[in-house]
């Protein structure tokens, strides 16, 4: 069951997400899990479910996880878990649940908003010097507030996509 307070940012990450003309889909509305997997040699693997999938013409852009905390252990697991995914099942309207290719998303992980934020930040910027991505479905992650997810929203839009 989710918090309270998880459920309150999930709702905002979604507004803002549709205010910026994506497709939203979550594992919260009731029309099933969005899973992400590795296909691989015929087999499908289930990697995790994810709070919220942005989609736009389609493709599968923007992928939110609702985060308790942003510690380096929650923050690199979840990028390597997404970075390591190739396929996401997704509900668009109007359509049952189906399989998209991942290639180019970029992560979102999103806290509650908290003083403590700003001092995150050198910490995510040595986690991506650090972190070499595998060649993978990621194109980048953010890790920001939900005080702060519009903006950095409206910020990759100018820059990446």
């Amino acid at each position: 069951m989710l918090s309270d307070k998880r459920v309150e940012i999930r709702e905002k990450c979604i507004e803002v997400l549709k205010s910026h003309e994506y497709t939203v889909d979550t594992s919260h509305d009731r029309t099933g899990d969005v899973r992400i997997y590795r296909e691989q040699n015929g087999d499908k693997f289930a990697l995790v479910d994810v709070d919220i999938v942005g989609l736009k013409k389609g493709s599968v852009r923007v992928i939110v996880k609702i985060e308790e905390d942003n510690t380096p252990k929650t923050i690199l697991g979840n990028v390597a878990t997404v970075d390591i995914a190739n396929a996401c099942s997704v509900h668009a309207s109007g359509s049952d649940r189906k399989m998209v290719p991942l290639n180019g998303v970029v992560l979102f992980i999103v806290t509650p908003a908290s003083s403590e934020y700003a001092k995150t930040r050198p910490l995510v910027q040595m986690l991506k010097d650090r972190y070499n991505f595998m060649e993978g479905c990621m194109r980048d992650f953010i890790v920001t507030d939900e005080d702060a997810f519009e903006n950095e929203l409206a910020d990759l839009e100018l820059y990446v996509m």
